[in-house]
């Protein structure tokens, strides 16, 4: 491919991706992007686990592979706002468990629908053959792109 073409697609590419992160979707919903995600973790762990008092901080920061204490910031802010409770591990007590309130799943459910009605319009928009077709294509540049990466990687090192 000549450089100027490989610069040009290069540039498309990146304001592609640029344009989709930008997306707010959080402007239709009562919590952000990452607080919805959390409070997902957390309701789908606490249906997977029912004998279970919730889930660990560590696991929900694990999840979302940010740092514990950018977490804890998060959780204590729904914690404040009654979506989420927290009770500490009776058998080993220097452990929380995080749970979901009967506020904090109304929210999460109606977020959920919300997402759903917005994902169906873009489906509907877009097509579904043609929704396919980029699911495939996004996840096969995923393969490429953390393969060249490797490579990449493994090259610099040989060289340093």
């Amino acid at each position: 491919m000549e450089n100027d073409n490989l610069k040009i697609m290069h540039t498309e590419l990146m304001e592609a991706f640029h344009r989709i992160q930008k997306v707010n979707i959080s402007s239709m919903m009562e919590v952000s992007k990452g607080e919805f995600l959390a409070l997902q973790i957390i309701g789908v762990y606490q249906k997977k686990y029912p004998e279970r008092e919730g889930i660990y901080v560590s696991e929900i920061a694990g999840n979302l592979r940010i740092a514990s204490s950018q977490t804890s910031r998060m959780l204590k802010n729904l914690e404040e706002r009654e979506l989420i409770g927290r009770s500490v591990d009776t058998k080993d007590r220097r452990n929380t468990y995080v749970f979901l309130t009967e506020n904090g799943k109304e929210v999460c459910q109606r977020v959920h629908e919300k997402m759903q009605v917005y994902f169906e319009g873009v489906l509907n928009q877009m097509g579904e053959e043609r929704m396919k077709e980029l699911i495939g294509l996004c996840r096969e540049l995923s393969d490429v792109m953390e393969k060249e990466l490797k490579e990449q990687v493994k090259e610099n090192r040989k060289n340093n």
